[in-house]
Order: C-alpha cells, then structure tokens, then sequence
C-alpha cells in the first residue's frame, strides 16, 4: 500500500472521486474478482484519503435495497436486501468508509447510483459489460439482435450521466464528512421495454428482440427516492430520459 502511495501520489490533493468497480454481472460468476476491485479496492482509496487526509466520495448501489415491492420509491432508510456479490461488497465498502471516519477521522461522503447512462459508456461483451442504454443503441444503431433477460417488464431508474457527475461534485463540495448515504436517482420507474420503444422511436429503426432467461440475482422494479440529495446536497436531476437518450444515440451517431 505505501509503495503505491510513493510511486504515484507524492503530492496532496483535496479529494478523491471513487468510481472504479467490477461489473455487476459478472459478480455471480467471478466473485473474487469482485472483492478484489470492491473491497480491496475501496480500502486502497481509504489508506490514500487517510495518507493525504483527503475527502472521499464513493460512488455506491442502489441495487443494496433489492428491489421495490409495490412501486413505492426506496430511500435510504429503506432496508438492504443485497441479492449478488456486487451489491454486498458495495455494502462492505460502505462500512469501511464509515469505519475509516470514526476511527481516522477519514472524510467521505457516499452515494448510491439509479442506473447511469450517458455519452462514452463502454458496451464490452468480453468483460461481460453490458449497460442497459448503450447496449439497445449499439445494437439498434449496428443492425444487431437486441437481447433482454427476462420479459422486458422489470424496471429501471435511469439517470443520465451528466445527472450523475453533478450529484458527485455537490457531494464533494457538501460539509457532509462523516460517511452519511444519498441516493442519486429520478424516482421514476422505466421499463426495459419502454427503453427499447424509446431508442427505436428516436432512431426510427426497428429492432430484431430476442428475449432469454433472466439474470440472477436481478431486480425486478426500481425506483428510488432522491429527496435527501436534494435537501442536503442541492441535488435535482435536469435531463429527462428522452433527452438523455437523444444525447447518448447522436454522440455515437457521430463516432
């Protein structure tokens, strides 16, 4: 851990944006792989913040509730119900930070993501990276068979990424130190289906749908309530997932 602090971080900073993770997906089938870049990782971040007494913000889950039983918006005194090793390492992680706070007096701030999409999200099959929006317009844009696991009918809080950086940077800059949790979402339901829909329409291509065996562990209905950003960060997301989704179909339009 040192070594790495001298070879790279010789001098002080103010604060670290803590984004990096394993895929979700690929968390059931290569668990180890998960520790390592969520836990390990995370207290790697943790010793640098403690090293250069910098303030840390952790880009955490949502999906640590699970999932909404009646269509209800989860806050953050909602319980968690973590159904893969992803969403319980994010937990862990979590506590470290807190642990981390009452112990060094580390600084750090905690957000959990909706679901981000936006301009530059990486579609990797090998790395079993396949987020939701980018995927239907790579494979709408390319003429490709769009595949969903499942009916199609579960569904999503989106947030479009430019939301996202936002809520980040307003956490960063908050008084908030010691750990605390804000959700940064919409608090609106999206289908998967009615994703589809809207890329085909904002495209005007029609799409070949294969529909397959759902994921394990994946959540059946999200929505997430962001009033706590809001009263405590200045959070308001400002995109509508239509537009957020133009944005998204005209920057690889353009690639």
């Amino acid at each position: 851990m040192e070594k790495l602090h001298s070879a790279y971080f010789d001098e002080k900073f103010d604060g670290i944006f803590h984004l990096a993770t394993a895929p979700r997906s690929s968390s059931l089938s290569d668990p180890m792989t998960d520790i390592e870049s969520n836990c390990k990782g995370m207290i790697a971040v943790l010793e640098l913040a403690r090293k250069h007494n910098s303030k840390v913000v952790f880009t955490s889950n949502s999906g640590i509730y699970g999932a909404t039983k009646d269509g209800s918006p989860i806050n953050e005194n909602s319980v968690n119900n973590p159904t893969t090793p992803y969403d319980a390492n994010k937990l862990v992680s979590e506590y470290y930070a807190k642990i981390y706070h009452n112990i060094y007096g580390v600084k750090s701030t905690i957000v959990r993501f909706a679901t981000v999409y936006g301009e530059r999200q990486v579609v990797n099959e090998k790395l079993n990276w396949r987020p939701l929006v980018a995927t239907f317009v790579k494979n709408i844009l390319n003429d490709e068979i769009v595949v969903i696991n499942g009916d199609g009918e579960q569904t999503r809080d989106l947030i479009y990424v430019k939301d996202a950086v936002q809520g980040v940077v307003k956490a960063m800059n908050s008084s908030i130190n010691n750990a605390d949790i804000h959700l940064l979402s919409t608090n609106t339901e999206t289908s998967v289906n009615q994703v589809l829909r809207m890329v085909e329409e904002i495209t005007g291509k029609k799409s070949n749908v294969k529909y397959t065996e759902p994921l394990k562990g994946d959540i059946r209905r999200m929505r997430y309530d962001y009033s706590k950003s809001k009263n405590n960060l200045g959070f308001e997301p400002k995109y509508s997932l239509k537009d957020g989704i133009k944005n998204l179909i005209k920057f690889n339009s353009n690639l």
